[in-house]
């Protein structure tokens, strides 16, 4: 089932209170208009009735779809440089659920299912749309990589990410965006050529794919940010 809890947060304009009902886990095989809702970029947003200044409950969630395969634990996009800390933790949260220390019947649930963890609504919001169009999120990643590596400047920093928003046209779109916000700061078309050579010559790509899927944290930024990933033993 979904869980949500009535908790007060301060609005980001005018600080006073907010009640949200903030989400805890999502099962979207029950409720599949919250899988809508986050990919239409809508859940947990609502405007405070002070100030209506408009905003977004960070993320911090079990997200659970057992047609389409995908359990995901999705932290806030702020707690990015705690990944291999978390990853840690969600390996266990999904043990306990669906793994070796579950019942006979959740572990066979569980040997269906996709792990992963990821940060930000955008990032949840990547991980619903590339299986949706059925794109392989490791590969995806490479991808990634290859458009930071070529793009002059790249805007590539703390307060950006590079993000899959879905196919139009048989093109790619990916965008450089605000983690914070999920600003827009730049978007790309790309021929989906791109991801099929890849997909195509992974034995080409061997090393890095291994690097990238070693884990839950299924993201280039695992190999981005390598100082805190010592902190997890």
């Amino acid at each position: 089932m979904s869980v949500f809890k009535a908790v007060n947060v301060p609005c980001p304009a005018c600080h006073k209170l907010v009640e949200f009902n903030a989400v805890y886990s999502v099962n979207a095989d029950r409720r599949p208009d919250l899988r809508d809702a986050i990919i239409k970029q809508r859940f947990q947003r609502q405007a405070c009735p002070s100030c209506q200044e408009t905003f977004r409950l960070d993320p911090e969630l079990h997200y659970f779809d057992a047609g389409r395969g995908q359990w995901i634990a999705v932290f806030p996009a702020a707690r990015l440089g705690d990944w291999a800390k978390l990853e840690q933790q969600a390996n266990a949260a999904f043990d306990q659920s669906f793994g070796p220390v579950a019942g006979a019947m959740a572990q066979s649930i569980g040997a269906d299912l996709r792990a992963r963890v990821t940060f930000g609504w955008a990032g949840l919001r990547e991980k619903l749309v590339a299986d949706e169009e059925g794109l392989d999120d490791a590969v995806l990643e490479l991808l990634k990589m290859t458009v930071v590596r070529s793009v002059p400047n790249s805007p590539l920093k703390n307060s950006t990410e590079l993000r899959f928003l879905g196919l139009e046209k048989g093109k790619l779109v990916l965008a450089w965006i605000r983690s914070g916000s999920e600003q827009l700061v730049e978007v790309l078309h790309l021929p989906r050529k791109f991801y099929d050579d890849i997909a195509g010559d992974l034995p080409a790509w061997h090393s890095l794919h291994n690097e990238i899927s070693t884990g839950l944290f299924v993201d280039m930024l695992r190999l981005m940010i390598p100082a805190r990933a010592n902190e997890a033993a």
